[in-house]
């Protein structure tokens, strides 16, 4: 088994490959090419694109539902030509489980986004990409599967362990960054986003496609969790949704143009505002139930958990004395939490070309101090790195245990 870590700047790709199949964890960025060649989405994907198109099984993971981790996925077929299409590009798609005592307890938030979010937004865009995530997943896999603690993921002969999410303690009981659990901080978000709603023009029609597509959603995710056989059902779950994504389509184009940009207009100013709150709560739950995954004590790939699940893992003794590699949650940044990280012979730093989060110096230099010996593998922010990371910004040079990747990837056997 040999670990790849692909370069695509602020954003995530790792691949596990063995000698008869591979699993692709994420593949997303927020940055496009360096050159400007390719948008986000294609940079990512050019990254994975010549293994997808070969002849050894791919099965995909996308350990949270940020676009940053799973927009390179979104061009999934594209450039497959349909005379030498044979089926499904990729196996089995993992993703992270989201039901909450049988019911989909992340649906209403998205589906409010979707509908009040200024277009061109970050908000927006979490809602939009999702759907469209769903739908190239619906047609590029041959098997959706949510995943959650507990559950073993086969690979070339060897068990890869899940080791979260647990739904119901992640939303329910686990302190978001607000210091509330999900449920508690999501309680009031339906009546402020039916406020804002009715307040716009065309609040009586918003708040009828609000509730239906909220309904569509959840329950393409009860199908989605429920078995394989679901998938017939599963697939016209997800046509209705995408006529009621018509639908609100064509109400956001009246309610906000073409080229509306802030400052909005007094009677858009709630939904605005309502957008923001919904789209940060949304995202710090989107973390929580995020997948950490674990191969022995080679790998540990966390995704983007949050202190308290890192530190939960930590003291349940879920977490090996040190590990191989472990990719760093958050890309380094100052919302990576770093007592709770396990010691490693290697980090995977995955961070560069999004100056709004650098790399931070503490964490590196807490890492450091945990394991003297340890490397921090650089894929992107060493190319700026005064702009990219702080440590090197204070410091006028790159930390000592810094290696950048030079290639388009580093190859760890393992």
């Amino acid at each position: 088994m040999k670990l790849q870590v692909k370069r695509v700047r602020f954003g995530d790709c790792a691949v596990l490959e063995g000698r008869r199949s591979r699993l692709i964890v994420d593949c997303g960025g927020s940055s496009q090419a360096p050159d400007g060649s390719l948008s986000a989405r294609d940079f990512a994907y050019a990254a994975i694109a010549a293994q997808v198109d070969d002849l050894l099984p791919t099965h995909i993971l996308i350990s949270h539902l940020h676009p940053n981790h799973y927009r390179g996925f979104l061009a999934l077929g594209e450039n497959c030509p349909p005379l030498f299409r044979t089926g499904a590009q990729v196996g089995t798609a993992y993703l992270p489980w989201t039901l909450l005592g049988g019911k989909a307890a992340l649906a209403p938030a998205f589906a409010r986004l979707y509908l009040a979010a200024p277009p061109r937004t970050l908000a927006h865009g979490l809602a939009r990409e999702l759907l469209e995530l769903l739908a190239r997943l619906e047609e590029e896999a041959e098997e959706l599967r949510p995943v959650q603690a507990g559950d073993v993921l086969p690979l070339d002969g060897q068990k890869l362990e899940v080791l979260w999410p647990r739904t119901e303690t992640a939303l329910s009981r686990l302190p978001l960054s607000g210091g509330q659990s999900f449920l508690e901080a999501d309680g009031p978000m339906e009546e402020l986003c039916r406020a804002a709603l009715a307040g716009a023009p065309l609040g009586g029609e918003l708040l009828e496609v609000a509730a239906k597509l909220e309904e569509a959603l959840a329950a393409y995710f009860l199908l989605l969790h429920g078995e394989a056989l679901a998938a017939p059902a599963r697939r016209g779950a997800l046509s209705r949704l995408n006529e009621l994504r018509a639908q609100a389509d064509r109400l956001r184009h009246t309610l906000w143009g073409e080229e509306l940009r802030p400052p909005y207009p007094p009677w858009l100013q709630p939904l605005s505002a309502f957008a923001q709150r919904q789209a940060a709560l949304l995202e710090d739950a989107l973390d929580t139930c995020g997948v950490v995954l674990q191969w022995r004590d080679k790998v540990l790939l966390p995704g983007d958990s949050p202190a308290p699940v890192l530190e939960l893992l930590q003291s349940e003794g879920r977490f090996h004395p040190r590990y191989a590699v472990v990719k760093l949650p958050c890309h380094g940044t100052e919302g990576c939490h770093f007592p709770a990280i396990p010691p490693a012979d290697r980090y995977i730093l995955s961070n560069g070309g999004y100056r709004r989060f650098p790399v931070e110096g503490a964490v590196l230099e807490g890492l450091a101090q945990a394991s003297p010996d340890c490397a921090f593998l650089c894929t992107d922010a060493h190319l700026r790195p005064a702009e990219d990371c702080r440590y090197a910004c204070r410091e006028g040079r790159c930390h000592p245990a810094c290696v950048p990747i030079i290639d388009s990837q580093a190859v760890i056997p393992l």
